[in-house]
């Protein structure tokens, strides 16, 4: 009988995926073979695959590769992988470590009827260091923003893929550089439907002492991912981002428009509205209209569509959420809520992750101990449950900060 002979994938070219003969030496000896795979074939096998394993198959060769590369590439995909589903993204760091998880969002056992916990699954990244904020995954991937000495610069990362796209290094100087001019920078991610873009926004504010004379001054640029090169652009209203602790964690991208909350002249706060694809800025009002200013511990979230402002209030033990109905007429909807759960106790490190599906909203402390416990907050009842979540790595550490981003998306396009 005789004995097959194994394939040895390293030597199959593209010619040999899409129908063509090929010479290939094994074992010492020239064997000639042929392996005919039509591309639609190839189109029906990776849909039915799971996307890490989509992942990959993009190393196979090229035109796998140039398939998930397609523009058209939910298309060619008609067969949802149950990965598809909305998720939960967890981003804990631990000194200067970043541990992503995610886990379904959709979990149905209520408190106190069952205590075992949730097991989140494990995506392995490394982000590289000086790492110092996440901005808020926009279809898949999440861009998080780095330090260096007089300089920042964006990450992004798909932690399903693992695959990193750094952009080029800025400095963070003001116009003379001897007259000790202080500056900072925020990036937002964004993304366009229309042209398939994502874009970074780039936000340097500078400032210098007052016996230099230098007034706060602020720079802007953009960088459409896959370009490699930022671009200057202007903005007739100067404004900087809001900001905790100097790191800005509010920019959030709704239907192609990114809204982050920022301090004009006259500390007068406002919304800025960047649309990703004219890359124009508009300005939303909100000091007189909702009667108290967006301050530092404030989130925008995302509800329904809409953009919607969370104010928590530790003293009196609930939270305001504002929704923007018409940005144009500056129309706001109020709606208050009093948390019932006694064991979260409001502070100033509680935040929402987001509003999914069934209507709550996903509450969590950015700064936390193990185990791990996201709130979901039912608007229409009132009634909020917890859900637990074991993490193995956390086990090692007392506390840590916490990152969580609800309706994450899983995707395997190639940046």
């Amino acid at each position: 009988m005789a004995q097959r002979k194994q394939l040895n994938w390293s030597t199959i070219s593209d010619d040999n995926l899409s129908g063509s003969n090929k010479r290939s030496s094994i074992s010492g000896q020239e064997t000639r073979y042929s392996v005919s795979i039509p591309v639609d074939v190839i189109i029906n096998i990776l849909s039915r695959l799971p996307l890490k394993s989509i992942a990959q198959c993009r190393c196979v060769c090229k035109l796998w590769s140039s398939i998930a590369r397609r523009p058209n590439y939910n298309l060619l995909f008609p067969i949802k992988s149950p990965d598809e589903t909305p998720r939960i993204l967890f981003a804990f760091k631990v000194g200067s470590n970043l541990f992503f998880y995610s886990s379904p969002q959709h979990h149905q056992n209520p408190d106190n009827n069952n205590n075992s916990a949730i097991v989140a699954t494990r995506h392995d990244i490394n982000l590289g260091s000086d790492l110092q904020q996440l901005c808020r995954p926009v279809r898949g991937l999440v861009c998080s923003q780095h330090i260096g000495k007089n300089c920042s610069w964006a990450v992004i990362s798909n932690p399903i893929t693992g695959e990193i796209v750094t952009t080029p290094k800025l400095t963070i100087q003001g116009i003379h550089l001897k007259e000790r001019v202080r500056g900072k920078a925020d990036y937002c991610f964004g993304y366009d439907p229309i042209d398939k873009q994502f874009k970074v926004l780039r936000i340097t504010r500078l400032c210098g002492s007052p016996e230099h004379k230098i007034s706060f001054y602020a720079k802007y640029h953009v960088l459409t991912l896959g370009t490699g090169a930022w671009r200057k652009l202007q903005c007739s209203t100067l404004h900087y981002p809001l900001d905790e602790n100097g790191i800005c964690e509010n920019g959030i991208c709704i239907n192609g428009v990114l809204f982050y909350p920022a301090l004009v002249k006259h500390r007068k706060h406002m919304i800025v509205c960047f649309d990703v694809r004219s890359e124009k800025f508009s300005f939303v009002s909100v000091d007189y209209v909702l009667g108290l200013p967006i301050h530092r511990y404030s989130v925008l979230i995302n509800c329904n569509g809409k953009l919607g402002v969370n104010f928590c209030d530790a003293a009196c033990k609930h939270f305001e959420l504002w929704v923007l109905e018409d940005a144009t007429k500056h129309t706001w909807s109020k709606r208050i809520y009093i948390s019932p759960h006694a064991s979260l106790n409001w502070d100033n490190y509680v935040r929402p992750a987001g509003m999914i599906g069934s209507g709550e909203i996903l509450l969590y402390r950015m700064y936390t101990h193990n185990p791990f416990n996201i709130f979901y907050y039912n608007l229409e009842k009132k009634i909020i449950r917890r859900v637990t979540f074991e993490v193995p790595v956390l086990e090692k550490f007392d506390h840590f900060g916490a990152f969580t981003f609800a309706n994450y998306v899983e995707d395997v396009k190639l940046m």
